[in-house]
Order: C-alpha cells, then structure tokens, then sequence
C-alpha cells in the first residue's frame, strides 16, 4: 500500500450548464475544502478540456499532489482523458477517482438544493475512497488459449464452431446428455419457418467431429477460479452407464428394457425407456441410463450395500474390489452371504422377467475368493485413500471382539484412531466364534473376516 500521506486535489466541473444549472458548484467546491486530506480545490468550466486538464497538471507539480479527484460526467467518457493527464504530471493514473455529478446527479434532481446536497455526498464518498488508492502498474501475463461454453443450445453450438474455427480449443459443457437445447424440440422455426432440424442436426454433427472441440454432456460446471485469460474450471460428469465408445446405438437395448418413465424431450407427452438416447439425431449418437433414487435391492438391504455396484464388479473379475466395496457397509460378507434372509432378491425387479440376480451367492462368492487369494488385487500403499484425520493419534479402548466390538474397531481404525481390542474369551469374535452361526460358516472364512478388522 502506498505509505505516503494522501494529498488530495478535488476538481468540480461546472460542464457549461449539465451541471451548473442544478449544482451550486462553489457550494460543492466549499464543501471538499474541509474534507480530510484535501490539500487544494477548484471548478472548471470544462475540465476535460485542455485548460481544465492543464491546471489540474499544474496543482499536482505545485501542491505535490499525490491523489486527484475529478467531479465530473460519467467516468466512460473521460476517465481515460484524466488518466492520462496524470501520467503526463508524474503521477500513477490509478490514483485517480471520478465523482459523477452529472448522470448521478443534475440529471435527476431538478432542485438545486437537493442535487448540490447529494453532490457534496458524492465527493465526500469519493474523497475518502481515493485516499485508500494504491497505485496500479500494467503487467503482462500469459493466457491460456482455449475456451469454455456452457450449454450446449444453438447458441452455444455456433459459438463453439465460430471459436474453432478460428483455432482456439474448446471444450463445450452441456447437461443433458445430447447437445441440441430447445431448439431441437421445434418442428418449425419464426419467421422463415424454416425445418429446426436442417438446420441444427448438421452443426450437432460439425460439434461432434471437430478436432478442436472436446464435447462434456451430462456434465455440470461447479466451480470457477481464477482471473480473465487464465481460469480453473471445475467440471462433475454425471455417470452416464453406457461407454459411448462402444454403443453402436443399436436400439436393441430399449427393445428389452422394462422400465417406462415420461420422457422429457417431449414434454412428457410420450413415454421412453430408462435406457434412452434423447432424440435420433443426439450427438453423442449414443444411449444413456437414468437413475432416480436408489434401487430396490439397496433399499431392501438392512446394511445398506451397493448391490448394484459390487455386482458390477464380480462380472469385470475385480473380486477384491466387489469384496472392498460390501466391506464398506457390512464388515463380514462370508457371514452375510451364508445366514442373510436376503430380502434384496425379494426385491430384485429382475424377478418379473426371470428370476432375481443371485445377491447372496454372489457375496458368499466374493469372500470366499479373497480368502482363497489373500495376496491377490490388493492396492500399492500409495493407491489406498487417504484417511481423514480427525482421530489421528487418538488412543480407543474396546471392550469385546465380538460383531459389533470387531465393527467400532474397523470404522475407528479407518479414521486412523489406534484401537485396542479387549477379549474375555481365547478368541476373537465372541459368540460369533464359539457358536451360532459359526458352525455354519467355513473358518477359512470366519478367521479371515476377524483377522481383517483385528
């Protein structure tokens, strides 16, 4: 900040009659001679002009002026004049501040007293504001050479297009999962009535091929940082389920799918599968899946598992991952697998075609797998999520190994508290281990669930 104390020019322009005829100038000019910091006041009749500009020149040599302010028009049409002015004396342009008495003022209040009384306020606000003034130096930055749109209607297809075209990458934003806006839901345009589509569905292809253009649908800006030339944008892509490089856009999906919801591109007066592509022509010409909520076999779950999710995983062969994933929720799977009354396949909608998915035998199988492969599919030190830390250090007592003893344990050691187990019994576990269900359960099993958590 500039230390030196601030000597301030107050400078009030008559501007012939725009602000005369209303503005009891000297009155103003009175006024700021007994504002703090004030070293000098005067009035124009024009100080835009080359006399006007020329004394406040020789005020900041004569006074040593290290702060000007100019009550004047608007700053759009003269703040660049006054700048200059100020550079040409010596002093930095941006310790300048501009006091619109003219559009703020004599142009709205036709009664003098009132417009000199609200004029006197506006230099008095600009007198303390520029006293707070720091001297401003122009820089040279680098820009980054790309470009962001955000939607992806008519609007912002052309504008992508014009962007590359001129060879600027572009990354175009766009929420819904095929680009198109409104416009593609119009049959006719005003006033040509123009066909929507002949026009839109070629530029939407243009979209999707051009090399500069990098194409996010189903994604949503969340945050911006930064400063113009140079900012950090921060995209969520909503997971869209199908790999839009692979979907050949086919249709047969939607020929099986067996849910109907409202679809949206029409309004809601025609209906489409939870499987969908928007309209024909989308781009990405491929299809996507909606989920609302959570599904049946998830609500089912009194845990709470990510059927869904560990299912997936079994059927890509990432056993520990599916097993890593029920842990989450349910800390001995071989045990839910075996003695769960699996209310999740009751709920299963796959049941109304054939017969639900197999839940239970799948969690039984994920288990059973780690405890056979033990060393298998576990992530390098640097790969496991960072912990958070708000119990780093802290020393907790367990009384019991039994199911539960064994659950506080794992979630606190999780958070990185260090937990000692306390156990009557030879063995950990409690009645879990020394009788029901554990004569159901395989100990292979059994031992390799408690050593997890112990």
């Amino acid at each position: 900040m500039n230390q030196d104390k601030p000597r301030i020019g107050v400078n009030v322009c008559m501007c012939g009659s725009n602000i005369a005829g209303t503005v009891d100038v000297p009155a103003v000019v009175e006024a700021a001679e007994n504002l703090k910091n004030v070293v000098v006041t005067r009035y124009n009749k024009y100080t835009c002009s080359g006399p006007g500009q020329l004394g406040i020149q020789e005020d900041i040599q004569q006074h040593n002026l290290n702060r000007i302010v100019v009550s004047a028009c608007s700053p759009r049409m003269h703040e660049r004049t006054w700048r200059a002015m100020a550079a040409d004396a010596g002093l930095n342009p941006y310790l300048i501040e501009v006091a619109n008495l003219r559009e703020h003022c004599s142009w709205i209040h036709p009664e003098e007293e009132l417009t000199t009384r609200k004029a006197i306020d506006l230099v008095t606000a600009a007198v303390e504001r520029v006293a707070l003034h720091e001297p401003l130096f122009p820089q040279r930055i680098p820009v980054t050479k790309a470009a962001m749109v955000v939607g992806g209607g008519i609007a912002g297809i052309q504008a992508s297009l014009d962007l590359a075209n001129a060879g600027i990458p572009v990354y175009l934003v766009e929420r819904e999962p095929s680009i198109g806006g409104h416009m593609a839901q119009l049959d006719k345009t005003f006033p040509t009535l123009d066909c929507s589509a002949c026009i839109l569905t070629s530029k939407m292809v243009d979209v999707g091929s051009h090399k500069n253009i990098t194409l996010l649908s189903n994604s949503e800006v969340e945050k911006v940082d930064g400063f113009i030339g140079n900012f950090n944008v921060t995209v969520r892509r909503k997971a869209r389920f199908v790999d839009i490089e692979t979907c050949t856009a086919c249709n047969d999906c939607v020929e099986v799918c067996p849910v109907r919801v409202p679809s949206e591109f029409e309004s809601g007066m025609a209906e489409r599968t939870a499987i969908f592509r928007p309209f024909a022509q989308a781009i990405p010409n491929a299809f996507a899946i909606e989920k609302r909520g959570n599904a049946p076999c998830k609500t089912a779950c009194p845990a709470g598992i990510h059927v869904q999710g560990y299912v997936a995983l079994i059927a890509e062969g990432r056993f520990r991952e599916a097993y890593d994933l029920i842990q989450e929720r349910m800390p001995f799977p071989g045990i839910c697998g075996r003695v769960c009354h699996h209310p999740c396949e009751t709920d299963c909608k796959r049941a109304e075609k054939d017969s639900p998915v197999a839940i239970e035998y799948l969690k039984r199988f994920a288990a059973d797998w780690v405890a056979a492969h033990p060393d298998e599919g576990i992530k390098d030190a640097e790969e496991v999520p960072v912990a958070r830390y708000s119990l780093m250090g802290k020393k907790v007592a367990i009384i019991g190994s039994g199911p539960v003893g064994l659950t506080v344990a794992r979630e606190l050691a999780d958070e990185a508290a260090e937990c000692e187990i306390y156990e009557a019994l030879p063995v950990a576990g409690g009645m879990m281990n020394i009788g029901i269900p554990s004569h159901r359960l395989p100990k292979p099993i059994l031992d390799k669930e408690i050593n997890d958590i112990v």
